[in-house]
């Protein structure tokens, strides 16, 4: 077995496990499909928002989620995409997705905002 058809098994195997590091969330398409998927999470406090326009804040998180088409997604539209998670306090959120940072076999490793 070759690393690139490893890194699949290991991406739902072991990172998105919940008894280890990961949470539910509800990535839903531009279609209006929803589906509830294990990720990673990483949440950041209050940020500034694009250019600092009107001084707004914005709250940002990283998402690590499975490239899978039974335990992930196959394919992210960064337009029409929407994920549903909670915030530090526990507070659920529909988030947009800002940008796609990185992807290879085993996960998508995306920017999202609310």
């Amino acid at each position: 077995m070759s690393l690139k058809e490893q890194m699949p098994k290991d991406a739902v195997g072991c990172f998105l496990n919940d008894g280890e590091f990961a949470e539910e969330i509800t990535y839903t398409t531009g279609a209006g499909v929803s589906k509830v998927i294990k990720a990673v999470v990483v949440r950041y406090e209050l940020a500034p928002a694009e250019e600092n326009i009107n001084r707004s804040l914005k709250k940002q998180a990283e998402i690590y989620i499975a490239n899978d088409e039974t335990s992930g997604v196959t394919a992210v539209n960064k337009k029409d995409d929407r994920i549903t998670l909670k915030d530090t306090e526990g507070v659920e959120h529909e988030a947009r997705i800002n940008d796609v940072i990185a992807r290879d076999e085993g996960m998508w490793y995306l920017m999202v905002g609310w």
